[in-house]
C-alpha cells in the first residue's frame, strides 16, 4: 500500500501549480495593477500553454516515449519547483509596457506553470499504464488533490471573520514544500525499482519438454 500512497504523492504534483495560483487569486487581485482582468490575462497564458502537451505528442510519434520518463517526470517537478519558488519571490513584480503597468512575473510564471501542469497529462498517464490498474486510481485521487491541498492551504490563511494569517509569499513556498515531496515520492519509486507489470519485461517462457519421435 505505501507505493499507492507514493503514487497519490506523485498525483498531487500534476495541477498543483495551476490550481495554487487560481485559489490565491484573491489576495493577487488587490495588489495586481489590472485589477480583476488578471484572471483574464491568466486564462490566457494557461491557454497558450496548452501547446507544449501538443508539441510532445507529436514528439511522440516518432519516439515514444521522446525522453524517459525518470527524466521527463523528474523535470516536470523540477521547475514546477522553480516556478512556484520564483512566484512567492516575484509575484508582485510589475513593469511598465505600453503605457501601463503589469503583472509580467506573475502572468509569465502562470503561462511557465501551466505549461508543465498541462504537459503532465501527456507524461503520467501513460507512465503509470506501464504497472498495474490499481495504481492509475492511485495517480487520479493525487491528481483530484492537486486541488483540494491548495484549498485547504487557503482556508487555513484566510479565517472567516479576519485578515489573512500570512501573505501570497508563505503560500506559494508551502506549494513548492508540497512538490518537494512529490519529488521525493517518484524518487522513492525508482529507487524502490517500481518495475511495470508489462511491455518493458515479457514474461519469462515456460520450458517446453521435448516430444518423442513417433513410433513406426
Amino acid at each position: 500500500m505505501y507505493r499507492h500512497a507514493l503514487v497519490v504523492a506523485l498525483g498531487i504534483s500534476s495541477w498543483l501549480v495551476v490550481n495554487a495560483v487560481w485559489i490565491e487569486l484573491s489576495l493577487l487581485v488587490p495588489n495586481a495593477p489590472e485589477g480583476y482582468s488578471l484572471a483574464s490575462w491568466m486564462a490566457a497564458a494557461l491557454q497558450c500553454a496548452n501547446i507544449f502537451p501538443l508539441f510532445y505528442s507529436f514528439a511522440a510519434m516518432y519516439r515514444d516515449p521522446p525522453l524517459p520518463y525518470t527524466v521527463s517526470i523528474s523535470a516536470i517537478i523540477c521547475m514546477g519547483i522553480l516556478a512556484i519558488c520564483l512566484l512567492a519571490r516575484y509575484w508582485s513584480f510589475t513593469a511598465h509596457i505600453f503605457g501601463q503597468n503589469r503583472s509580467v512575473a506573475l502572468i509569465a510564471l502562470v503561462f511557465f506553470g501551466g505549461a508543465l501542469d498541462c504537459t503532465s497529462s501527456v507524461v503520467y498517464w501513460p507512465f503509470i499504464s506501464q504497472f498495474d490498474k490499481s495504481y492509475s486510481s492511485a495517480l487520479a485521487t493525487g491528481e483530484s488533490l492537486s486541488g483540494s491541498m491548495p484549498a485547504l492551504i487557503a482556508f487555513l490563511q484566510i479565517p472567516l471573520d479576519g485578515d489573512p494569517r500570512f501573505g501570497p509569499d508563505a503560500f506559494f513556498a508551502i506549494i513548492a514544500a508540497l512538490l518537494s515531496l512529490s519529488l521525493l515520492a517518484f524518487t522513492t519509486l525508482h529507487l524502490d525499482a517500481f518495475r511495470p507489470s508489462s511491455g518493458d519485461e515479457p514474461p519469462p517462457r515456460s520450458p517446453v519438454a521435448p516430444v518423442a519421435p513417433a513410433a513406426p
